[in-house]
């Protein structure tokens, strides 16, 4: 193990100086967000919906609920359930006001409507006021961060993991044998004494089933490195399961809810199909999901502990379904045991802990939040791809390195001179084609990479029979299409290109026309006005029902995600060879991963490939692989939607 030790106190105190700082970037980011721009330049940027009317208001046990509705001229402009903002803590105003007037918690969203919890009766008192939702930032996981912080030193004294993971403990060999099944499962193998691992899941490849033994058999710590498409997921729903049938309780955790409720859905599934079908035990394990419902599945309600749920009656009843959870699952920030659902597990041990943490995604989570869950484990798994995009975080604050998470630490760190000893890879992908994983294997994975029999030359078959090629590139060099900025204070430093959100439209449409599913598209670029130009043409230029299936987003809200088709809009094309965070490997690596059957690059090469290294390998592996194609092959057709430029124009010029 590399001498990386580290000095905990000190670590601490930097680390609580980072997050505070970062948070009061935050807030006042939003604060200037707010001053500076109209409330109708803020819904331009995505940061606002205005307008919007009070349904129905309903006071309940005091509790606000208010149901808000877009006005019908606004319901075919706007659809709710694709605003990013709208999840959790909003902030409330009203009229032409930027100023927060209240704070709602969203409950439910359609497209047109949304509901939420209000604390306070200034909604019953205007009525007819016009009311406008925003962005707000909220104190409670800085809070949580920061109480946690600074109870690693105490904690430190008590808990092996914490010493270890800062490098003052020495890892302990790993198990020679693992507790054996619980005897009421019938059929489970168990005369090869506790050597033995009946699989749940049968179809796990190899190397799932070698991290997944290695984790069981791990004392402290094992890392499950997945890169893109490697059944990750998989790996630890059948590890999930080894722990519980051995009595084992486990807490799961994830830095989003989207990443929580994967796992849990996949779970679900498993063990209908891979336990229950297979062992029939009468006694079933318990699951529960700690969260808001907004912000969970709709299929993992009954399976749900709301994590603001203050009603005193209901506190026995949840305190009873949490201490007898065999698996719990919550993001990292409320899996908080200081408050919330989670507190009732100290009031009978104040040195209680979690037998196994699993932390999954765990490359995209900064440090100082995944000790929320692991400064109470005995043992806990880390599941990420340190490849991939890191934590998001200020640029003052990834200098200090805030945006290195813990399995990057660990693995390029600590023990960087011995990764066998606490890491294990997954190499077989089920996702891409061949031809699209090739390069992300060569340039990032150390050509481990091995795609499925399955997937490995599956593409897709349009509707007169011939087969969409895998990868296409439309290289705009020398073709004058030049990126834009914008006026508005809303996307400042952002970029959007015009001519390549008209290439997007004149694809997707050829795509549909050829039979090919709007759901099956995918459509990312790394600049989020780009993100809002494309969004904007797409809902001009198609009817609702294909664009309300089209997905448009950001690289890095896209991490995590797949799709058969994925159209990426590079957007940047100057004289000064300027592409700013496009030069970012890991972004490149995120935006090639997630299509499975074709990659349609859009970009002009002379500008991408001056100033990154990666970048200049891609676009040359595009040259000799890649049907190649030129913008000024669609200059007739863009010339042609003219009609799109007006709504360009808004987001481009100030009014």
């Amino acid at each position: 193990m590399a001498n990386h030790k580290i000095n905990i106190e000190e670590w601490v105190e930097k680390q609580l100086k980072l997050i505070e700082s970062e948070h009061q970037h935050e807030i006042e980011k939003s604060r200037d967000l707010n001053e500076n721009n109209t409330i109708y330049e803020l819904e331009k940027g995505g940061h606002a919906v205005c307008g919007l009317e009070i349904h129905t208001y309903n006071d309940y046990d005091g509790c606000k609920n208010i149901r808000l509705e877009l006005p019908k001229d606004k319901r075919e402009e706007i659809n709710l359930k694709k605003c990013r903002f709208i999840r959790g803590c909003i902030g409330i105003s009203i009229d032409d006001q930027t100023e927060v007037k209240a704070l709602g918690y969203v409950s439910e969203i359609g497209s047109y409507w949304i509901e939420i919890n209000c604390t306070i009766n200034l909604l019953r008192r205007l009525p007819d006021a016009r009311i406008n939702i925003m962005k707000f930032i909220s104190n409670v996981p800085f809070n949580r961060i920061s109480f946690t912080l600074r109870k690693m030193n105490e904690q430190a004294q008590h808990i092996h993991l914490i010493r270890l993971l800062m490098g003052h403990s020495q890892l302990e060999n790993p198990y020679y044998y693992l507790p054996r099944y619980e005897k009421r499962f019938r059929n489970i193998n168990m005369n090869d004494g506790t050597r033995h691992i009946d699989w749940f899941d049968e179809n796990l490849n190899d190397p799932q089933k070698e991290a997944v033994r290695f984790a069981l058999y791990q004392r402290d710590l094992a890392i499950i490195h997945g890169p893109p498409g490697t059944g990750k997921t998989t790996a630890l729903v059948e590890l999930i399961l080894q722990f519980i049938t051995r009595n084992f309780r486990v807490l799961v955790c994830a830095p989003s809810n989207i990443a929580v409720d994967n796992v849990f859905l996949q779970l679900l599934e498993s063990y209908k199909e891979n336990f229950i079908q297979k062992y029939h035990p009468r006694y079933r394990h318990n699951f529960v999901r700690i969260g808001h419902p907004a912000r969970v599945y709709q299929r993992i309600h009954r399976y749900l502990i709301n994590s603001c749920d203050s009603d005193g009656q209901k506190n026995a009843e949840i305190a009873f379904k949490i201490r007898n959870a065999n698996v719990l699952m919550t993001t990292l920030t409320s899996s908080f045991i200081y408050d919330g659902p989670l507190k009732c597990l100290l009031e009978k041990n104040e040195k209680f802990t979690f037998d196994i943490v699993i932390v999954d995604e765990c490359a995209q989570a900064d440090e100082p939040s995944t000790w929320i869950p692991l400064s109470f484990a005995n043992k806990c798994i880390l599941a990420g791809d340190h490849l991939q995009l890191p934590p998001v975080c200020s640029t003052k604050a990834e200098k200090e390195g805030l945006n290195i998470s813990l399995l990057e630490r660990l693995t390029k760190g600590l023990f960087a001179d011995c990764q066998n000893k606490v890491m294990r890879m997954l190499t077989v992908q089920h996702r891409m084609n061949e031809s699209i994983m090739r390069w992300p294997s060569d340039n990032f994975y150390n050509q481990k990479l091995v795609a499925a029999d399955i997937v490995a030359s599956h593409q897709l078959e349009l509707e007169n029979g011939d087969l969409l090629p895998v990868l296409r590139f439309i290289d705009t060099v020398n073709c004058d299409m030049t990126e834009i900025g914008s006026e508005y204070n809303v996307f400042k430093t952002s970029k959007g290109n015009i001519y390549e959100a008209k290439i997007v439209c004149i694809i997707i449409d050829e795509f549909i026309k050829n039979g090919l599913s709007a759901s099956d598209i995918g459509v990312i670029t790394p600049y989020r006005l780009q993100t809002i130009l494309i969004d904007a043409a797409c809902h001009k230029q198609f009817p609702k029902k294909i664009y309300d299936s089209l997905e448009i987003n950001s690289v890095n809200e896209f991490q995590g995600r797949e799709k058969n088709v994925i159209i990426y809009s590079m957007t940047r094309s100057n004289e000064n060879y300027a592409i700013g965070f496009l030069s970012e490997e890991r972004r490149l690596n995120v935006a090639i991963t997630r299509a499975r059957k074709h990659l349609t690059i859009i970009g002009d090469s002379g500008t991408v490939t001056m100033r990154s290294r990666y970048l200049n390998s891609f676009i040359n592996f595009c040259f000799a692989n890649a049907k190649m194609e030129k913008g000024s092959d669609y200059e007739q057709k863009i010339d042609e939607m003219n009609y799109l430029d007006p709504i360009f124009e808004k987001y481009q010029k100030a009014e």
